[in-house]
């Protein structure tokens, strides 16, 4: 009993590091000698450094965030962590990658993080998502990109190729992610009435304080 809590224990630490790991942020430092968390939406998510940085600067950190969240997931898996002991690792990295001790628990959204986890649960299941997402980025936003793949990662695990582990996952994530989006919070307390609930609905769905033109649109009439 003690060594199982004791594995979990070192497991959820470990994943959480990984997730740590301040991966944008070395990056922009090394590149172009920036604090991605001073520039654009203040965030080290990959998008972030890819807009404000540069693409290599911006592709490197994706991929770097994608592989904390398969690895901590891959780690549960080799210490022999039942469904829920992955799950919680994954959640873990994310965690860990949107708060990081590392930047005084500042980070990014969690969305390069959850996709790397979500591949080590289910290859396909992360490929199909990831189609689903590059169309809606495409279409109109990535943000609800994002929302629509959570809900079809969690229906693919549950109805068609399994496992129900990436399901819970993909529900669960929901809540670093969006809490996330909020940030910062206190700019959505201080707003007053409509305002406020305005504010709060765009960054959940939008992960902005407006809501965006769909691109498809963008450049005709």
């Amino acid at each position: 009993m003690v060594t199982g809590f004791l594995k979990i224990s070192l497991a959820l630490a470990l994943s959480y590091l990984i997730g740590s790991f301040p991966s944008g942020y070395l990056i922009s430092k090394k590149v172009a000698k920036k604090n991605i968390l001073e520039v654009g939406w203040r965030k080290s998510s990959g998008s972030n450094v890819y807009k404000n940085v540069g693409r290599f600067a911006g592709i490197a950190t994706g991929l770097i965030d994608i592989s904390k969240g398969y690895l901590a997931v891959c780690l549960s898996q080799y210490l022999g962590l039942g469904p829920w002991g992955q799950v919680f690792c994954g959640l873990a990295a994310v965690t860990g990658h949107n708060w990081s001790v590392f930047l005084g628990f500042a980070g990014g959204r969690g969305i390069g993080t959850f996709g790397g986890a979500l591949a080590a649960f289910s290859p396909w299941i992360f490929l199909w998502s990831v189609l689903l997402f590059t169309v809606s980025a495409f279409v109109w936003t990535g943000s609800i990109g994002t929302i629509l793949a959570f809900f079809l990662s969690a229906w693919l695990a549950f109805s068609v190729c399994g496992p129900p582990a990436a399901a819970w996952f993909s529900l669960l994530v929901m809540i670093p992610v969006f809490i996330k989006r909020l940030s910062p919070i206190k700019e959505v307390i201080r707003a007053k009435g409509t305002e406020k609930i305005q504010l709060a609905k765009n960054r959940l769905l939008f992960d902005q304080d407006e809501v965006p033109p769909f691109r498809i649109f963008k450049n005709k009439g």
